[in-house]
């Protein structure tokens, strides 16, 4: 048998000698001092200060006969009980926090994300808050910033396409002719987004996402920096320029 939730056991306070003895239980059966130091070849001092905390977590039980205890595995109910009413007590927490005015506050409308960590970041929390079957806006006159950064690019293709594919989303992108080639090639799901194009002699400092709720500028370059705009004044003009541009490109 394998360890049974060594992850789940760790939260409830197990060492990897408790996990490791406990599996090692379930294995034999029944068993004594001496077996259980045999099959885990951990150390005797290590192997009863973990039998007192498994006996204590009631995963593990003994009855003694001749002076002699043996060891068996039992079923996680103390766990399940302990976890219950930890449940409980977090719920009355969070209704006792609910009274403090920090609660009450309006989430911040701008955030900034620095660099390349931030900038995924930034873009895959906007694509994750995406209605389900939503369009989002896209304005990307990225240039050799986008073009050169085969991870950038595999980031968008693996990570961002899956997310919209996933929400049944849709983008309408407006680029320059170029980087429309580059994502036509390097991502195959690009069939999402329906793409136009403008003259390289338009451009912006900046690539935008326009969703229903949100605006996400990122400045490229080495340190990249995205900006994150949830109002919906703002959110309104951004689609309106968007949709202008829309008009007019190919």
């Amino acid at each position: 048998m394998q360890t049974p939730y060594p992850r789940i056991l760790k939260q409830f306070g197990l060492n990897p000698n408790d996990i490791k003895i406990y599996r090692t239980l379930y294995n034999l059966g029944r068993s004594k001092t001496g077996i259980i130091i045999r099959e885990t070849a951990i150390a005797s001092s290590r192997v009863y200060a973990s039998l007192q905390n498994l006996v204590r977590k009631g995963l593990v039980s003994y009855q003694v006969k001749n002076n002699i205890k043996y060891y068996q595995a039992e079923l996680p109910d103390q766990l399940i009980e302990e976890a219950e009413d930890n449940v409980e007590e977090l719920k009355g927490f969070a209704d006792n926090l609910k009274l403090f005015p920090i609660s009450k506050n309006k989430r911040n409308e701008t955030n900034t994300y620095e660099g390349v960590h931030g900038l995924k970041m930034a873009y895959e929390q906007h694509t994750e808050n995406l209605e389900k079957g939503e369009t989002v806006s896209i304005i990307a006159f990225v240039g050799e910033e986008y073009a050169s950064s085969q991870p950038i690019r595999l980031f968008f293709s693996k990570t961002i396409d899956r997310i919209m594919i996933e929400k049944k989303c849709h983008g309408k992108m407006i680029t320059h002719k170029e980087i429309k080639k580059i994502i036509k090639r390097d991502r195959p799901d690009s069939s999402i987004y329906t793409i136009r194009h403008l003259s390289e002699n338009y451009t912006l400092p900046y690539t935008v996402n326009i969703s229903k709720k949100e605006v996400v500028m990122g400045v490229w370059g080495d340190e990249p920096t995205v900006f994150t705009i949830s109002n919906p004044v703002v959110v309104s003009a951004f689609q309106k320029n968007f949709d202008y541009l829309w008009k007019i490109a190919k």
